[in-house]
């Protein structure tokens, strides 16, 4: 085969890469440019006008209220009445806004392993309040967990999973101080 064969042949092959990657490039960079990524980010909070939607996938654990409260300020936030329909009282709640990326509101009366807190006794209503600066925007928040005074837990696996898991983590750690300070507090 003659020397100017070859280089034509290695010209041709060169040119149809290039062609070809170029063809790729330019379809992937449409097809980024048709479906922008969600940036999913917290809200800020002095241009908040509303409060976020807010659900409970709790049983008995109802939304009864949810208000944007100090609108305008960087302490903007949202109060949520839960009111406790149950005859249990509820230890530890969270509250999650978000999907893949998520903000967490967790409340845990368990901490302590002596001096329980109870978050709502039984049959009463408590306020609880969020900075919207941590929640993250165009999210519903939803009540996803709650641990009860008779030991029963209810909700996301999730996010009672993590409830324990910071609850055994703080309780460890606490007994760590108490050995380190020789049994004082």
């Amino acid at each position: 085969m003659p020397q100017n064969a070859k280089t034509l042949k290695r010209l041709l092959l060169v040119t149809t890469i290039l062609v070809l990657s170029s063809a790729l490039a330019a379809g992937i960079y449409t097809q980024e440019q048709e479906s922008p990524k969600k940036h999913e980010r917290t809200y800020d909070a002095p241009k908040a006008t509303a409060a976020p939607q807010v659900v409970s996938i709790i049983e008995n654990l109802e939304i009864s209220g949810v208000t944007l409260i100090n609108q305008g300020t960087p302490e903007a936030a949202v109060a949520i009445d839960v009111t406790n329909k149950r005859d249990e009282d509820v230890m530890a709640l969270d509250f999650i806004a978000g999907t893949n990326t998520y903000s967490g509101l967790s409340v845990d009366g368990l901490l302590e392993e002596i001096n329980r807190s109870v978050i709502i006794p039984r049959q009463s209503l408590k306020t609880f309040t969020w900075n919207l600066g941590s929640i993250m925007e165009g999210e519903t928040i939803s009540l996803a967990a709650a641990v009860f005074s008779d030991g029963k837990e209810e909700g996301d696996k999730r996010f009672l999973d993590g409830l324990k898991k910071s609850r055994l983590h703080y309780q460890q750690k606490r007994r760590e101080e108490k050995a380190k300070n020789g049994g004082q507090q």
